[in-house]
């Protein structure tokens, strides 16, 4: 067994500040979900920063916590692509609460499933990126079908994807583990992932998209 040491080098605090830190860039997109009353997607992006974070803490500490820092990686994987998923159904601005819950349910169900064909490791991946390509369709289906897009905050859009190509940038150069030896294009990419979806689950105008996850039982709703 590590003494702590060992386990607490001066590498291993920077890292662990580094990566858990930056974790809390994720915090005000939840804020804007639960505000929205988007009940299933705050389940998923809260459960996703759990992951997230206590990966984070492993792989810095090189120490399991209840789970590997392997098993917290494939858990944050699953969680990361769905709430990545549900955005993109946010963004088709559907009216049906119907066919939201049943989009969110089938997103989550797939992105397990193809990440368990796929062995949880993105570099190889394949079914995954079928599922992802499917629902990254959706809102262009939806136009097609003459459902429409709804009119979006275009600055809040322009912000939110120019933070994510930001953030594609930072997470490549964060992969080359030798000249990032502290994670720090990591801990950025994290932060600029959270500037992109603050503003991204705004981009649909409350007055368009108002109706709360799950409607009220019949014995609850009132009706003048």
């Amino acid at each position: 067994m590590e003494s702590l040491a060992e386990i607490f080098t001066a590498a291993h605090v920077i890292r662990f500040i580094v990566e858990t830190i930056t974790d809390l860039a994720l915090l005000p997109s939840l804020d804007v979900v639960s505000r929205r009353g988007r009940h299933f997607e705050f389940f998923i992006g809260a459960f996703q920063f759990l992951a997230s974070t206590m990966y984070n803490m492993t792989d810095a500490l090189e120490v399991p916590m209840f789970l590997t820092p392997r098993d917290w990686h494939r858990l944050t994987n699953v969680l990361t692509i769905t709430y990545g998923l549900h955005l993109c159904i946010f963004l088709m601005g559907n009216r049906s609460e119907a066919r939201d819950n049943f989009l969110r349910y089938l997103a989550f169900a797939l992105v397990w499933i193809a990440q368990i064909k796929d062995a949880y490791w993105m570099f190889q991946t394949q079914y995954t990126a079928y599922v992802v390509v499917f629902f990254l369709a959706l809102p262009m289906l939806n136009m097609l079908l003459g459902s429409g897009l709804p009119v979006y905050n275009r600055p809040k859009v322009i912000r939110g994807f120019l933070a994510l190509m930001v953030a594609g940038v930072c997470f490549y150069l964060g992969l080359d583990d030798e000249n990032d030896a502290f994670r720090l294009f990591h801990g950025l990419s994290q932060v600029v992932v959270g500037v992109a979806l603050f503003y991204l689950w705004q981009a649909v105008p409350e007055d368009h998209y108002k109706k709360h996850d799950t409607p009220l039982p019949m014995q609850y709703r009132r009706y003048d």
